[in-house]
C-alpha cells in the first residue's frame, strides 16, 4: 500500500486503541469483562444483518449492541449471560453469511477487520468519539471506582442515570467501533490484554490507566510495524502481539519471586 494511504487507518487504529484500552481498564472495573465478548459479537451481528438488507452500518450495529448491553444487566447471571449471548450471536452470524452472498462478505470483514482499508467516515467518527471522549473520564473513572470500591453508596451519592446512561452508550460505542475497524477478535484482545496485564503492576487507578494505554499502543505500533513488513493481515498480528506481550511480562514478574524462594 502506497505510504501516503496510511495516514488515515494509522489515525484510525491508533485512536481505536486508546478507546479500548480505556475501555478495557472501565470493563475490568466494573466486573463486566464478559460483557465484551457480547457486545462486539452483537455489533457483528447488526453489522452483517444491515449489509444483506443493504441498510447503514454502524446504526444498526450500534442498536443490536446497546439492546444486548440492556439485557444483560438485567441478568444476575451476567458472566453466563453474556457467554451464551456471544454464542448465540456466533450462530446468527454464520447463518446469515451462509444464506446471503453479501452477509458472507460483511461477516468476513467484522472477523478479519479491514483497518488498512478503513472507510475515510469510519476513521473521522473513530477521532470524533476520540476527542468526545477526553471530557467524559473523569466521569467515567467516577464511575468505575464507585462500582468497585463503594458498592453500598446511598442512593444519592451514586451517579445519576443520565451519567450512567451516558456511560454505557460509550462503552457500546467504543466497542462496536473497535469491533468494526479491528474486526471482533482484535477488538477484544485490546479491549482485554493491557487491562489484564497492566493490572498485575498497577498501584492505583491513574496508573493502571496509563499503563494498559501505553501498553495497548505499543503493542498496536509494533503489530502495525510487522504486518507490513511481513505482508500479513493487521488483525492477527495484532493478537499474536498481546500474547507475547503478556507472556514476556508475566515471566518478568515471576523472576523476582522465583529468586527469593530460592534465596537460603
Amino acid at each position: 500500500m502506497p505510504p501516503d494511504l496510511l495516514w488515515l487507518p494509522l489515525l484510525a487504529g491508533t485512536g481505536m486503541t486508546l478507546l479500548l484500552a480505556l475501555a478495557g481498564v472501565g470493563l475490568f472495573l466494573k466486573g463486566s469483562a464478559w460483557q465484551a465478548l457480547a457486545l462486539s459479537q452483537w455489533a457483528a451481528v447488526g453489522g452483517v444483518a444491515a449489509s444483506a438488507l443493504t441498510w447503514p452500518v454502524l446504526p444498526l450495529a450500534l442498536g443490536v449492541s446497546g439492546g444486548m448491553m440492556w439485557l444483560l444487566r438485567l441478568q444476575r447471571q451476567g458472566e453466563h449471560a453474556a457467554l451464551a449471548s456471544f454464542l448465540a450471536g456466533l450462530a446468527l452470524v454464520t447463518l446469515l453469511a451462509a444464506n446471503a452472498p453479501q452477509a458472507s462478505l460483511a461477516a468476513a470483514r467484522w472477523a478479519e477487520g479491514q483497518l488498512y482499508f478503513v472507510a475515510p467516515a469510519d476513521a473521522w467518527a473513530v477521532v470524533g468519539l476520540t476527542l468526545l471522549s477526553l471530557p467524559l473520564l473523569r466521569p467515567l473513572k467516577r464511575i468505575w471506582l464507585r462500582s468497585q470500591l463503594l458498592p453500598n453508596l446511598a442512593s444519592w451519592a451514586v451517579p445519576g442515570l443520565p451519567m450512567r446512561l451516558a456511560e454505557a452508550a460509550w462503552l457500546v460505542a467504543v466497542i462496536v467501533m473497535g469491533a468494526m475497524v479491528f474486526g471482533v477478535p482484535a477488538a477484544l484482545s485490546t479491549l482485554l490484554f493491557p487491562a489484564w496485564i497492566s493490572a498485575l503492576r498497577a498501584r492505583h487507578l491513574q496508573h493502571w490507566l496509563l499503563h494498559a494505554v501505553l501498553l495497548a499502543l505499543a503493542a498496536f505500533m509494533l503489530a502495525w510495524w510487522l504486518s507490513l513488513w511481513l505482508d500479513q493481515p493487521f488483525a492477527p498480528v495484532l493478537i499474536v502481539t498481546h500474547a507475547a506481550a503478556g507472556i514476556t511480562l508475566w515471566a518478568l514478574r515471576s523472576v523476582p519471586s522465583s529468586t527469593r524462594r530460592s534465596t537460603p
